[in-house]
């Protein structure tokens, strides 16, 4: 049996939080702003939920959530499509459950034009059943990432991610995934949104206690004053198979993220999970 608490526990003062460097000061906001989309709240396996920017906005940072599910339901995807204009999110059940769950899909959008040279850069890992699967998508020189996704296909739901990480010079995104059951062949691809940087660009960090609770949520210390967070990333260290990422959380105000990591199968070690934000401004 997996170990299950009520409800997510928000770590303070055991948490470790991290606001790396700016690479100037902080400029007033460019005008980000969050739209969100919920699935249908039942027992039915699995939900797709997309989300669009307004108009002819742009993606610059990806979220998703899984509510209830007790652990079993894997956030298999959270993408943007080729045009950068849609988030999409996949949840499916790793272990059958007869609770109601529910996906939640985010897109942290920029309006028309206030964000230079915006370019989806992807790739995908070989078509393979190694038990483990990492994949970079680096930006191009001169670009820097405001976000990232992740998108596992033909895993049959026995393959979980457990990172999806920014570089600290904000250069590159990668993703993780484990497998945890015997999912055959199958593809992991990691999405950089990048563009041309702004005045100011930050990557905010914090990290949770390491225990053997399940699960784990962890917020970021808030972006510098004038700025907005983009992208969301997580970062599960301890599991190595035995969890996922459960929630890419960017705050309504835009200016704090929240991950939070569930164990999938039993695990009696100690573990942590590590939420990132980047903030731009």
């Amino acid at each position: 049996m997996k170990r299950k608490l009520a409800g997510l526990a928000v770590l303070t003062g055991m948490a470790a939080a991290t606001l790396l460097a700016p690479t100037s000061p902080a400029q007033a906001s460019v005008g980000l702003y969050r739209v969100a989309a919920t699935s249908v709240l039942d027992a039915t396996n699995a939900k797709t939920m997309a989300i669009s920017c307004n108009g002819v906005d742009q993606v610059v940072g990806a979220g998703g959530r899984i509510n209830d599910g007790q652990g079993d339901v894997l956030m298999t995807r959270v993408y943007a499509d080729a045009t950068l204009h849609t988030v999409t999110v996949l949840g499916v059940e790793a272990n059958a459950t007869n609770v109601p769950w529910s996906v939640d899909a985010f897109a942290v959008c920029a309006p028309a034009g206030a964000v230079a040279g915006l370019q989806l850069v992807t790739t995908t890992s070989a078509n393979n059943a190694l038990n483990k699967v990492a994949v970079t998508a680096v930006c191009p020189p001169g670009k820097k990432t405001f976000g990232g996704g992740y998108r596992i296909d033909n895993a049959n739901a026995a393959v979980a991610i457990d990172e999806l990480g920014f570089s600290s010079t904000l250069g590159s995104v990668w993703s993780t995934a484990y497998v945890f059951g015997a999912p055959g062949n199958f593809t992991l691809q990691t999405q950089a949104f990048c563009a041309t940087p702004l005045p100011a660009m930050a990557l905010a960090e914090a990290t949770s206690a390491s225990n053997a609770n399940s699960p784990k949520s962890v917020t970021t210390p808030a972006c510098p004053a004038g700025s907005q967070t983009a992208g969301v990333g997580a970062v599960l260290t301890g599991l190595t198979g035995a969890g996922s990422v459960a929630t890419l959380l960017p705050k309504p105000a835009l200016d704090t993220a929240e991950a939070t990591g569930r164990e999938i199968v039993a695990f009696a070690g100690a573990w942590n999970v590590k939420a990132q934000q980047v903030c731009v401004g």
